[in-house]
């Protein structure tokens, strides 16, 4: 893997580099956010800090809770508008640490260390930070792009199997949006390929639009039903995995049907698991969407895929909405 390149905003850049090895990450933070499971198995090859914080993986990061332990570290660290957070970990890790930097200050240097595949092909870039509230995803939150981003292919090798099948969906997504070859590039498992062609997707329309007030509505293909799915199984369904399971449901809602059959056809060829748990009932989905962050008063946008590179948004009232996810639910 060798990736070096810059996104540009008209505010802002976000530099993106890759490295070998663990011990090659040149980061000197004045505050060390860590995976827990990343210290316990990379320990001492991992930058060091006088000042670190180490989270559990995984949503139980993402609460209010977690912001204010953050927060009363970066007091007792006297962290100054120009001092560096660097965040170690997956992306949930990488969401509250990020969330705490973009607020500390009003915003601090931040340098994003992304250790599963999902987090390098998507979680990382962009600048959305966000905790839950009240069992609901992603309810709090700001938009910071980091100004660095680290990849090093060699935490993949220790990454158990069900992250790599998160990562492995959320670059499906992409693939469906931005760049067909992706798909080849993960049969294939050229990893490195993958990550390079998701970022440069994903980089291309943050770039355009980091205010999601536009094309970056795309990256929501799959996530509104998704986060309803992680919601009502306790966030025992990962973010990846019910996102995969988000798209052919939008596929049908557009009534393309033949995509969606390929689409989990591609899916299953990748151990993607697209079939979504029948404990999860279409009343359980239809009452989380009101929690969902693209409400407006005129309803919800949708991201219905039509084929590969071809995605619409479609704003649905709640009437319309309903009766296209009763029939794409049967």
């Amino acid at each position: 893997m060798n990736i070096e390149f810059t996104f540009t905003r008209t505010d802002s850049s976000t530099v993106v580099h890759s490295v070998s090895r663990i011990t090659d990450i040149g980061v000197s933070p004045d505050l060390l956010i860590l995976d827990s499971e990343v210290k316990d198995i990379y320990g001492e090859r991992l930058p060091s800090c006088e000042h670190e914080v180490v989270l559990a993986g995984g949503e139980s990061s993402k609460t209010p809770d977690i912001l204010e332990k953050l927060w009363l570290e970066m007091s007792r660290a006297k962290l100054r508008r120009d001092s560096r957070v660097v965040v170690i970990g997956g992306g949930s890790v990488c969401d509250a640490g990020a969330f705490a930097a973009s607020t500390w200050k009003r915003g601090v240097n931040l340098t994003l260390v992304p250790t599963t595949l999902l987090c390098m092909v998507d979680a990382s870039l962009g600048g959305k930070t966000a905790v839950n509230i009240a069992g609901e995803k992603n309810q709090a939150g700001t938009v910071y792009p980091a100004s660095e981003i680290v990849v090093c292919p060699e935490f993949l090798q220790t990454l158990p199997l069900e992250e790599m099948v998160n990562g492995l969906a959320e670059a499906l997504k992409t693939a469906v949006i931005g760049d067909r070859r992706i798909v080849e590039y993960l049969l294939k498992k050229d990893y490195s390929q993958a990550v390079e062609a998701c970022l440069r997707v994903k980089g291309r329309i943050v770039a355009e639009d980091l205010d999601e007030t536009g094309e970056r509505r795309l990256l929501n293909l799959g996530h509104t039903v998704g986060h309803c799915i992680e919601a009502l199984s306790g966030f025992k369904v990962d973010h990846g995995a019910a996102v995969a399971m988000g798209i052919p449901v939008a596929a049908e809602m557009g009534e393309h049907h033949e995509f969606a059959v390929e689409l989990r056809e591609v899916a299953a060829g990748l151990g993607i698991e697209t079939t979504i748990p029948s404990s999860i009932t279409l009343q359980g989905i239809l009452q989380h969407l009101e929690s969902d962050k693209k409400t407006t008063g005129s309803g919800r946008i949708w991201i219905i895929p039509r084929g590969w590179e071809d995605c619409e948004q479609v704003l649905l009232d709640p009437i319309s909405e309903r009766k296209l996810l009763e029939r794409a639910w049967q």
